[in-house]
């Protein structure tokens, strides 16, 4: 890994999912859900939004005679080679050297093209302010030497932040599962990374955790076009440029015929 990289680890076996990361990521950036859903899940709200930035997940599962809960942190993973940075014909998506992923609002010109690079499923687009948003990794406390908000409000300490070799060679060489520092030629690797012992095995299973942490994520569809969108639509984004330069010619020469004109009708006066 690069110097400088920083993760976030969220270790399951000791999460209580008592949601303080998901009210501390609201009260920090000044987000709040639209509408709370009442339904069977404990899940709420059941997915991302553009005003909801992460989000813990409540799966039941079977143990014996009984159940067991499964608690899941999902955010934006902050992908090192990160495929909503190389879609985005406008550069609004930065990569920085800590390894948080931030789109850039100022910036965003509400293309989705982000939206359906990610095999994550985690940018959402807000019609109303024609913008995508997402986790920023909380880069405005972490370059002010703060933790994550997540980080600072959880209770039991299932959630960690510091140098991502230092954090993902604690938990390897402890005998814990590990997802993110090793994923695919895609994403690269991710600075959320996620550790278990207790659910060894159980991180990539669709019927566990692999519904969110896939084994292999990618989006064939995009493989290919990555390199190409952000050319084409600086291309498009040119195109535009030049007709609207013709349209203004256009329009110039035409008052200038119809100055022309009116100058000949007066001296005929």
């Amino acid at each position: 890994m690069a110097a400088g990289e920083k993760a976030i680890v969220f270790n399951p076996d000791v999460c209580i999912g008592c949601r303080a990361c998901q009210t501390a990521c609201h009260v920090w950036n000044g987000t709040r859900p639209e509408v709370t859903d009442f339904s069977p899940s404990f899940t709420n709200p059941q997915d991302l939004m553009p005003n909801v930035w992460m989000i813990m997940t409540y799966k039941e599962v079977g143990q014996g005679d009984g159940f067991d809960w499964l608690f899941l942190k999902r955010q934006c993973m902050h992908c090192s080679e990160a495929p909503c940075a190389k879609a985005c014909p406008v550069g609004a998506i930065e990569v920085h050297p800590d390894g948080s992923v931030v789109i850039r609002s100022d910036r965003c010109i509400g293309c989705r093209y982000c939206v359906e690079a990610c095999p994550y499923d985690v940018p959402r687009y807000d019609p109303t302010t024609n913008k995508v948003y997402k986790c920023t990794m909380c880069i405005d406390r972490t370059q002010n030497g703060l933790e994550p908000a997540c980080v600072s409000a959880c209770p039991t300490g299932a959630l960690e932040y510091g140098d991502y070799d230092s954090l993902v060679s604690k938990y390897r060489s402890g005998g814990y599962e590990v997802y993110g520092d090793q994923v695919n030629d895609y994403v690269g690797h991710t600075h959320y990374v996620y550790v278990t012992k207790r659910w060894a095995g159980k991180l990539t299973d669709p019927e566990y955790f692999g519904e969110h942490l896939p084994a292999n994520p990618r989006k064939p569809a995009v493989q290919f076009s990555k390199g190409i969108v952000r050319p084409v639509g600086w291309g498009l984004v040119g195109l535009t440029a030049i007709g609207l330069l013709g349209h203004l010619a256009f329009w110039r020469s035409k008052r200038m015929e119809e100055q022309e004109q009116e100058g000949g009708k007066g001296g005929k006066k």
